[in-house]
């Protein structure tokens, strides 16, 4: 008798479980979103980056001395790190381009 009253009680836990976890997931894509937070959707926009990237420049030689492929990587993480910003004047005047310098100095002086 009292294993089968625990059995009763699990089934009603793990039913009310997946009806929550059901109702979450309907929820998720009702709203709009994708992703379950802003943070993991920065780093899969700016994955999905690289893969176009890659694609796009037909890139065969990932090693060092592949400057397009660095370049690619410094923008990839300044995508990352401007997705994560709130969008408020404060954030944007403060945000400085770090990871891309180089390339935007280089740009300027060409």
């Amino acid at each position: 008798m009292k294993n089968a009253k625990l059995v009763a009680i699990i089934t009603v836990f793990i039913l009310v479980g997946v009806v929550a976890y059901w109702i979450y997931q309907d929820h998720v894509g009702s709203s709009g979103r994708l992703y379950p937070s802003k943070q993991k959707m920065c780093e899969e926009f700016a994955k999905s980056y690289l893969r176009t990237m890659k694609n796009e420049m037909n890139i065969d030689d990932f090693g060092r001395g592949n400057t397009d492929w660095a370049r690619a990587i410094a923008i990839e993480s300044e995508i990352n790190n401007l997705c994560q910003l709130d969008l408020t004047d404060e954030a944007l005047e403060g945000y400085s381009p770090s990871n891309i310098q180089k390339y935007l100095d280089d740009y300027r002086h060409n």
